[in-house]
């Protein structure tokens, strides 16, 4: 059912998304600051493996939805 390159590709993309998002909402919610960093470094590791878990588990979701809109908008988008 999970493929290596898809498990790969969950922990790779949960990395730095929930890098990204945690910093940015540190950020928002403190300001730039020591106490954001201390923030942002104190919920990464807890962002991190929701991240990676959450990719692993949505992701046939994801791909199902894609391929749906993709064939709705070709078949209406197309000569």
């Amino acid at each position: 059912m999970f493929t290596l390159a898809a498990v790969m590709f969950a922990v790779f993309m949960g990395f730095f998304m929930s890098m990204t998002l945690t910093f940015c909402i540190s950020i928002y919610l403190l300001g730039f600051s020591f106490g954001a960093i201390d923030n942002w470094l104190e919920l990464w590791p807890i962002a991190y493996p929701i991240a990676v878990i959450s990719i692993i588990v949505y992701r046939p979701l994801a791909l199902y939805l894609s391929g749906k809109v993709i064939r709705w908008w070709q078949s209406h988008h197309h000569p």
